[in-house]
């Protein structure tokens, strides 16, 4: 704005020092003040993927526990779950004899996705529901230990049944397209720990995994 008004005053003393005796008339209309446009007010949504998650996640879970399900691949839940269990076995998490003898046995057989679907769903009437609460959702940082290393795709060690390198490169690559959020509400308590990753799908992601934060 400051750089065309200098101009216009320039080109005005340009005339005068001229001497040009043409003569432009303007005409005013008087015939009132110009009524100005409504300002309309639009609701501005999410602008960032990881933001559409917050969003998304806060109107699932106010609209159904079947909604909120829908966010989740549990083909790739079932697959992430038995690849944490092994980073468990390593000592990510303290574990009982009983439960660290249990979760050593496993082979890497991915856990089935009806399974997962049950699992995910008995969440959601405890701490997925007090987390969303009255909605204003957003996006941080995990809080806990064992949330901040959600994403942490480690490499196996000698002696691990080889389906587990299959399920490590599945999650290294989710991982490296997507990544892990916090879902924390000001109208709610406590928060979620999400990894997410693109899918060719309307909502453009897919959940893999939800841990209470």
């Amino acid at each position: 704005m400051g750089a065309r008004s200098l101009s216009v005053f320039g080109m005005v003393g340009l005339v005068g020092a001229c001497g040009s005796t043409h003569t432009e008339t303007t005409t005013i209309n008087n015939a009132g003040p110009v009524s100005e446009p409504p300002v309309q007010l639009v609701e501005v949504g999410p602008t960032t993927l990881p933001d559409r998650i917050a969003w998304d996640f806060e109107q699932a879970v106010k609209q159904s526990k079947a909604a909120y399900q829908d966010l989740f691949d549990f083909v790739a839940v079932g697959e992430f779950e038995i690849l944490l269990h092994r980073y468990d076995v390593y000592g990510r998490v303290r574990l009982s004899d009983k439960l660290r003898a249990e979760l050593a046995a496993e082979d890497g057989t991915p856990y089935p996705p009806e399974r997962e679907k049950t699992n995910v769903g008995r969440f959601y009437a405890t701490w997925v529901k007090r987390t969303v609460g009255s909605g204003g959702c957003a996006i941080g940082t995990p809080r806990g230990d064992y949330a901040q290393k959600l994403a942490d795709i480690e490499p196996l060690r000698e002696g691990t049944p080889p389906k587990y390198e299959v399920l490590r490169a599945h999650a290294a690559a989710w991982v490296k397209n997507g990544g892990l959020v916090r879902v924390h509400c000001t109208g709610g308590d406590g928060g979620v720990a999400l990894v997410w990753t693109r899918k060719d799908n309307a909502r453009g992601y897919d959940l893999i995994t939800i841990y209470d934060d």
